[in-house]
């Protein structure tokens, strides 16, 4: 009991001394204060509320890293530095605003490195205790692991630890295992993974052997190049050492995804700017000057960015005399220079970067308008900046590729260091495939596995009564049994209906949390629907996005109350990097400002050449001075000014009056021809420019750091949010955009629909350390993931296979696939064409039979030749097509087409009853145009955009109210059914189709 009493007083006592340290009442100064003042840090017994309260108070982080190098003997580093540093490997703190004040606190310790080189030469000398090894273990993976600035480059020491095998071999199980740990993140990020990473690298300015140094973005070096650029064949990762393969899938997933985004950018580059026939208007804003940056009003600060004016009015905007005209023109026309579209900047017809639109209207709505351009990248800030100073051509040019889609998946590539269920999808050893899962209870498996042929109502809480057929019932156990599972489902088989029963299942017996991922928002409402049919309350369920449909709505993140409230140390840590980010505001609008009205005098020039490695230059332009008290004068009887000789040297003359006195080791100087001289010159403007930005530069990042890392914060309520729900649907792309609350939530459960359709990447990334099931849903013998570039696919036979899905290259690989083979879907008279074709297992459902024959027809299914060839559409190319210079149309179909239509309606049928399906984009259009004089052709997202992009519909047509019918292309309507399909061919003649 007294030494109960004992310790709790000690616990005040130390909590008072914290306390009088971190408020800068008491200060640390002995050798001793360092162990105490840590001791008194690491006595709260709930670690995040220590440090939320230690980054919250004035002297906390310098308290901290004060500490750390009072005293640096062997007894501290295993004591109280120990103590320390697994009082930090909390769990909770990595989940605390996202690991951010974490990383305040390392950043503290490690920098300036005095304790972190005393750990490590502490550990090299092997004078560490097993304890305090486990400690540097888990500051060398922290630090390993992480991508925050500010923290030191671990990879030697990593490299180190891992060759000598000091933690590997290590007689604890904790130190052995972050030993692993760090030799699995140092393989997955290797630079240097085998000889053929040599041919990565060297091309131009963003080449690398390392992946994740690559800028999403091309330099206008990489987008000039002819070079090929580096990425693998499957067959060449697929045979790389089992050690490596983790590291190299990863970079040619990377690899190959960005080029797939950069053939696009060239295509449309190409487009935009004559270089290449397109449909599209090319919309480009000629002369452009720097007018500035933007950073948004005080009360709501964004990411800078720049303000570039029109020299000239904009040509849709130049017939309008007043200013009420010009702002109601922006305000009603929000697809002019629309927000968050992307373009480029061109000077001289070089690229100097890539940007993305803040629409501002006030500015854009005067004459001439201004444009606000967001470009995150520092260099390329700089590079604009030195444009608009060195060149008169400035302009900006929209192009339509779907950056937005890429650029979450691609930086997702580069920030993981660990890949999960790495054995199973990347590995493939023998016996992999039948990796249990360990999530389900054994008991919950056996009685499902009893009551699945016979009625799972009354295990799974479900609405309706439930029999699964033998494949259902084996596709259900395996998908709740192993660790990476496949369900393939031929059309109509009830691959979401499966899906939706695993869900269930994990969701009444297990802990975890689920993470539904589909490619489209129509998928991914579809199958939330499902989950609701099912019996899943809604309040089990948050949906990311801002799309859904009426049903999925109130599912929404954004429709949902959260009950987060941010406590005082979060509010201290926004005030401080808010104040933090203004100081950087302020500064960088002065030296902005000043930059403005900088002009490259030849005063200013002569200062950078005195001191810099051409200060020879500056001697030689130097006017010597009379000591007589007269003046030098040139030809014209004029004295001569300062800049005499440099005026003369730039004009490509000679030292005129001063000829005779021109010094030997000048002579070179003036022995250069003019185009020389120009070069000369022009590289001093530059450089001069340069170094004016260079401090603007520095300022933009650690303000746009601030505001990252306050966007970051602000977040905390959608994490918050999305921590308390137990299923989390979201699109591939979504998930990437919403990585860093995934991972803080980190769902153990991962179910994909339509598996077959996506690429490999987005499913990577949506992964997170700890995934410990996947899920894969759908049939690799229906389509494929959609890529533009056709010389990256499977059917060019290069052996590049990007739009190979994880689901098929698993299934060739040797995983076996549990197949669903009864069809609910199709009459038995379309159901035969399948089952000949593709799916000779495929069986007939008995509720497909003695359906009533389709009214008005003679058959169910027709076939009706014609003789009447196909169109070119010049307009339009379908982009799978690699040779494609147009597309097809075939006004004798269109007509057909809309006469069956006609028909249909005359026998009774609604139109909402009806889609009509053609290969081509060509034909969709005739198709639309033509139907839209009875009805209202609605669309798919997909297909809408392959329009816009073509310009042959504006983003706000098709708003009109008709008589609804859907129309599509036959690859955007993969995975959705209609009672009546009517099908344009397009194609007539002996090639076919």
């Amino acid at each position: 009991m007294a030494a109960q009493e004992d310790a709790s007083s000690r616990s005040a006592r130390l909590s008072k001394y914290f306390d009088l340290i971190v408020k800068g009442k008491r200060e640390l100064k002995s050798a001793a204060d360092g162990p105490r003042f840590l001791e008194a840090f690491c006595d709260e017994s709930d670690a995040s509320k220590r440090v939320e309260a230690l980054i919250a108070a004035p002297k906390g982080i310098e308290a901290c890293a004060k500490a750390v190098r009072l005293s640096l003997d062997r007894s501290f580093l295993i004591g109280a530095g120990t103590d320390l540093l697994l009082y930090l490997s909390a769990p909770s703190l990595k989940q605390l605003a996202s690991g951010h004040f974490l990383y305040r606190v390392l950043e503290a310790i490690v920098e300036p490195p005095s304790f972190w080189n005393a750990l490590i030469d502490a550990h090299r000398k092997r004078f560490l205790t097993e304890r305090a090894s486990q400690a540097f273990g888990w500051l060398l993976l922290e630090i390993l692991s992480s991508h925050v600035e500010g923290l030191p480059d671990v990879r030697p020491i990593a490299a180190q630890a891992t060759e000598d095998e000091s933690l590997i071999n290590s007689p604890s199980l904790e130190v052995r295992t972050l030993g692993q740990k760090i030799k699995h993140v140092l393989n997955t990020t290797s630079t240097e993974l085998n000889q053929e990473a040599i041919s990565a690298g060297g091309r131009h300015d963003n080449d690398f052997a390392d992946f994740r140094q690559v800028k999403i973005l091309p330099t206008s070096d990489e987008f000039a190049s002819t070079e090929r650029p580096f990425y693998r064949t499957a067959d060449a990762v697929a045979s790389a050492e089992v050690d490596d393969r983790g590291a190299i899938h990863l970079d040619n997933q990377f690899r190959l995804l960005r080029e797939n985004l950069l053939g696009e950018l060239r295509n449309d580059f190409q487009i935009a700017t004559g270089q290449k026939k397109g449909s599209r208007r090319n919309f480009a804003i000629p002369g452009l000057t720097f007018d500035g940056i933007d950073c948004g009003p005080d009360n709501k600060r964004k990411a800078c960015c720049l303000k570039l004016c029109c020299k000239d009015d904009i040509p849709q905007m130049a017939r309008m005399k007043t200013a009420r005209e010009r702002s109601q023109y922006v305000k009603e026309n929000k697809n002019f220079i629309k927000h968050q579209s992307f373009g480029c900047l061109i000077s001289d017809g070089q690229v100097v970067a890539f940007a993305t639109v803040e629409r501002d209207e006030d500015l854009l709505s005067r004459s001439p308008p201004v444009i606000v351009l967001r470009i995150d990248d520092q260099e390329l800030f700089k590079k604009v900046l030195i444009a608009s100073k060195s060149f008169l051509d400035l302009r900006f040019v929209q192009v339509d590729t779907a950056v937005f889609a890429y650029e979450p998946i691609l930086k997702c590539l580069q920030k993981i260091t660990e890949l999960p269920l790495k054995e199973q999808i990347v590995d493939l050893q023998p016996g992999s495939s039948s990796a249990e899962a360990e999530v389900m209870p054994a008991h919950i498996i056996n009685r499902i596995r009893k009551d699945s042929l016979d009625d799972l109502s009354r295990t799974l809480d479900t609405p309706k009564p439930i029999k699964l057929d033998g494949p259902q019932a084996d596709s259900l156990l395996n998908g709740l049994t192993k660790r990476v599972s496949l369900i393939q489902g031929p059309p109509g088989t009830g691959k979401s209906f499966i899906g939706a029963l695993l869900a269930k299942a994990v969701l009444d017996y297990t802990s975890e949390t689920i993470l539904v991922l589909c490619y489209t928002n129509h998928a991914l409402d579809q199958f939330l629907e499902d989950l609701l049919d099912i019996g899943i309350a809604p309040d089990s369920i948050v949906r990311l996005g801002s799309k859904s449909t009426l049903r999925t709505k109130a599912l929404n993140i954004f429709e949902q109350k959260s009950t987060y409230r941010r406590d005082k140390a979060m509010w201290n840590t926004i005030d401080n990097l808010k104040h933090l980010a203004e100081g950087y505001h302020d500064s960088l609008v002065s030296k902005v400002a000043r930059y403005r009205n900088f002009q490259i005098s030849r005063d200013a020039l002569m200062e950078y050449l005195d001191l810099s490695e051409d200060s020879e230059f500056f001697d030689a332009f130097t006017v010597p001075e009379q000591s007589d008290g007269f003046s030098i004068v040139g030809a014209q009887g004029r004295a001569v000014g300062s800049h005499y000789l440099l005026d003369r040297w730039t004009a490509g003359e000679d030292p005129g009056v001063f000829k005779d006195a021109t010094i030997p080791e000048h002579a070179h100087i003036w022995k250069l021809d003019l185009p020389t001289r120009t070069s000369f010159f022009s590289r001093w403007c530059k450089e001069l420019l340069q170094e004016n930005v260079l401090e603007i530069g520095t300022l933009f990042e650690k303000y746009n750091n601030c505001q990252e890392k306050l966007v970051q914060l602000n977040r905390e309520r959608d994490t918050h949010l999305i921590r308390a729900k137990r299923i989390i649907g979201c699109t591939t792309t979504a998930a990437a955009m919403k990585t860093d609350s995934l991972r803080n939530v980190a769902p153990g459960v991962i179910l994909v629909e339509e598996a077959g359709e996506i690429l490999e990447s987005h499913i990577l990334t949506a992964m997170t350390p700890k995934t410990k099931q996947l899920v894969l849903i759908g049939d690799h013998k229906q389509l494929r993931p959609k890529i533009d570039n056709f010389a990256l696919t499977i059917e060019k036979g290069d052996g590049y296979n990007l739009n190979v899905s994880l689901f098929e290259r698993l299934v060739f690989s040797g995983f076996p696939p549990s197949l669903l083979t009864t069809q609910h879907r199709m009459r038995p008279e379309i159901s035969m064409l399948v089952r000949k074709l593709t799916y000779p297992e495929l069986e007939d459902d008995p509720k497909t039979q003695n359906r009533p024959p389709l009214r008005g027809f003679q058959n169910n299914v027709m076939f009706i030749s014609h003789d009447h060839p196909e169109l070119n559409n010049q307009r339009i190319a379908d982009r799978r097509d690699e040779n494609a210079k147009s597309s097809r149309e075939n006004e004798y179909e269109a007509d057909m087409v809309l006469k069956c239509v006609r028909y249909l309606g005359q026998q009774g049928y609604r139109t909402d009853q009806i889609v009509i399906l053609t290969p081509y984009l060509g034909q969709l259009f005739l198709l639309r145009n033509k139907l839209m004089k009875d009805n209202d052709p609605i669309l798919n997202d997909l297909d809408s955009w392959d329009l816009i992009r073509a310009g042959l519909l504006t983003p706000a047509g098709g708003n009109i109210s008709k008589r609804p019918i859907k129309l599509s292309t036959i690859d955007n309507y993969q995975g959705e059914e209609s009672d009546i399909v009517i099908a344009s061919l397009t194609r007539s003649n002996p090639g076919g189709i």
